[in-house]
């Protein structure tokens, strides 16, 4: 597999390279580029939140105890004062970082189910249905966080699969295939659920609309997705 440092810049590479576009065809504001840009970033480091002690695991769930510790105070801000908001934010960033941290190493297995394109799926739109929904940024910026998400994501499984490959010693590592893969055979339930959870979470995300003039903008044909897509 890849390191830690080939995933950070392999992902802020990609996502640099995803937002100058996105700021070049006016899809984003400077601002909801830097965004974007921090979005994807972080997305590539996802997939590594399955090994049980990993840099990119303590660093994920350092970023999203505090990142989720603001979003419960804030949600508060109306009922409480300073000192019980910081309260609110200090407590969920423990929660995430510690005792949610231990659950996710103890009922993961590393290259399971978080190392597949049904997973990074599932994120991507969860992503984005929370950032419609929650942040209130529009339906157009969150199809972009979704997307981001995606992008992040699926490029760090692309440099887990080209680690496996000794391109000089013309080797294949048993490791090949394990990452890159649609769902996870060994974990058949678990992936079962991401499939149903995915279906579900396509029914609730933002209007679709805006996913469709972004495709037609890139000259994509969006007429037959737009055609068979469920909203709950």
């Amino acid at each position: 597999m890849a390191d830690f440092r080939t995933h950070l810049t392999g992902g802020a590479l990609v996502s640099a390279a995803a937002a100058f576009a996105s700021y070049g065809q006016g899809l984003s504001d400077a601002a909801e580029t830097q965004a974007l840009f921090a979005v994807g970033t972080a997305a590539s480091l996802l997939p590594d939140i399955d090994a049980d002690d990993s840099t990119p695991l303590r660093a994920v769930f350092d970023i999203a105890g505090i990142s989720l510790g603001f979003l419960a105070a804030f949600a508060f801000a109306e009922r409480f004062g300073v000192l019980e908001l910081v309260g609110i934010w200090a407590g969920t960033w423990l929660a995430v970082r510690w005792p949610l941290r231990m659950v996710i190493a103890r009922f993961t297995v590393h290259r399971g189910i978080w190392h597949s394109l049904l997973m990074a799926l599932v994120l991507a739109l969860g992503a984005g249905i929370v950032a419609d929904r929650w942040m209130g940024v529009g339906p157009g910026l969150a199809w972009l966080v979704t997307g981001f998400v995606l992008l992040g994501y699926v490029m760090h499984l692309v440099l887990d699969e080209l680690a496996s490959v000794d391109l000089l010693g013309r080797q294949i590592k048993a490791s090949f295939g394990s990452a890159l893969k649609p769902a996870s055979l060994r974990a058949w339930p678990g992936s079962l659920v991401l499939l149903a959870l995915g279906v579900l979470l396509l029914g609730l995300t933002p209007d679709p609309g805006a996913l469709f003039r972004l495709l037609d903008r890139l000259s994509l044909d969006a007429g037959g997705l737009a055609a068979h897509w469920p909203r709950w």
